[in-house]
């Protein structure tokens, strides 16, 4: 790389990661397959990393770490095309956003995956340049698609019929989201609340990207996905209700959120769902309009 368009967590060994996406097509777990983007997953070493940390440590409490390996998933963006990267050079890249915005979400005390680096044109053996975000492997108990989308999962358990097996840890999971979906529901609408309080706008605030972990009917919710965000922003009720209008859908659970989300804000509950009840229709129109004319997009997109 001729000039450092990258930024590595200190934390971190520069030499590792780098060998990580040299051979990134090569190795690795896949998370999420190909696609507009990839993700897969790596073990790494962190013990040279620790041994400097840990004797800092001892100095002070004599606390030592001895966990030696961390697995960390590294997004592989999707190459873009001469327009797309003319205006990348001044809002910066895919990457080079996630991996900002995860230290400012942090910043703001809001939970999202440790950022570990990103890396602009990397070139790979193949001599093709992308751009790559890291960041430590999150162990989660589910998604916020689990909590506000039942619906989908009774789907496709008709669509498949006998057919439709899932673990026994995933049916435990989905049993405890249906028992304490209500409890999910308000927690997440302090923490949306929050947030918003904090001025950040989570363009992509949707199910798949908050992910949750259950700390004994205390519920963390941790943001990914991160490269389309705004901070310092003054959300009036009209942002705030389109702003989680792609979460839910459901006209019960919906008003459960609202009933929570108005003792924050201060509102009475029906203002706050008809703002919220008025984007989730605009967003059904929306994905209506999308699943009709996507044969013809798609099409399209085969010509050129």
């Amino acid at each position: 790389m001729e000039e450092k368009n990258y930024e590595v967590n200190k934390k971190y060994d520069e030499k590792i990661l780098i060998n990580i996406l040299k051979n990134f097509d090569k190795t690795g777990e896949y998370v999420v397959e190909p696609g507009r983007n990839e993700i897969k997953k790596f073990e790494i070493d962190i013990e040279n990393n620790l041994k400097k940390g840990n004797e800092k440590k001892k100095k002070n409490n004599n606390i030592e770490n001895t966990e030696t390996k961390k697995i960390v998933n590294v997004k592989k963006f999707k190459q873009k095309d001469f327009i797309t990267n003319f205006f990348y050079k001044f809002k910066g890249s895919k990457a080079k956003r996630s991996y900002e915005y995860a230290k400012k979400l942090l910043e703001c005390k809001i939970k999202t995956p440790e950022p570990i680096a990103y890396f602009d044109d990397f070139v790979n053996e193949n001599n093709k340049k992308n751009s790559y975000y890291i960041s430590e492997e999150l162990k989660y108990d589910f998604t916020c698609r689990e909590v506000f989308w039942p619906e989908d999962i009774e789907r496709d358990k008709a669509e498949q019929g006998e057919n439709y097996k899932i673990s026994e840890e995933m049916e435990r999971m989905l049993a405890k989201v249906e028992k304490n979906r209500e409890k999910i529901i308000r927690q997440f609408a302090k923490f949306s609340f929050d947030l918003h309080e904090s001025g950040v706008e989570f363009e992509d605030y949707s199910p798949g990207n908050v992910l949750i972990k259950d700390k004994s009917g205390n519920y963390e919710f941790y943001l990914v996905d991160l490269n389309r965000m705004k901070f310092g922003v003054k959300l009036n009720l009209d942002k705030r209700m389109k702003n989680v209008s792609r979460m839910m859908e459901d006209e019960k659970l919906a008003k459960i959120f609202c009933n929570e989300y108005a003792k924050y804000c201060k509102l009475p509950e029906k203002v706050v769902y008809k703002n919220l009840n008025k984007f989730i229709k605009k967003h059904k129109n929306y994905v209506f309009i999308m699943d009709l004319t996507r044969p013809v997009r798609r099409a399209f997109k085969k010509k050129k």
